[in-house]
């Protein structure tokens, strides 16, 4: 049997879900998620903020001049 409108609706808000939070938590940073999902940064934090994501702050690295 073939799977209704609202199931394949929920499946893949549960495909997205699961696959933000799976690069959320492997260290990448929103900006390289962005990249790696091919839309903006933009579309994901809206996306994260959504949906109560809970991404870690990655410091990005400044080196100290002297």
């Amino acid at each position: 049997m073939m799977e209704t409108w609202e199931e394949m609706t929920v499946r893949h808000k549960r495909e997205r879900m699961e696959l933000v939070q799976s690069l959320a938590q492997s260290d990448y940073t929103q900006t390289q998620a962005a990249k790696i999902l091919d839309v903006k940064k933009t579309c994901l934090n809206n996306f994260i903020k959504r949906n109560k994501v809970r991404w870690p702050v990655i410091r990005q690295g400044r080196t100290k001049n002297g």
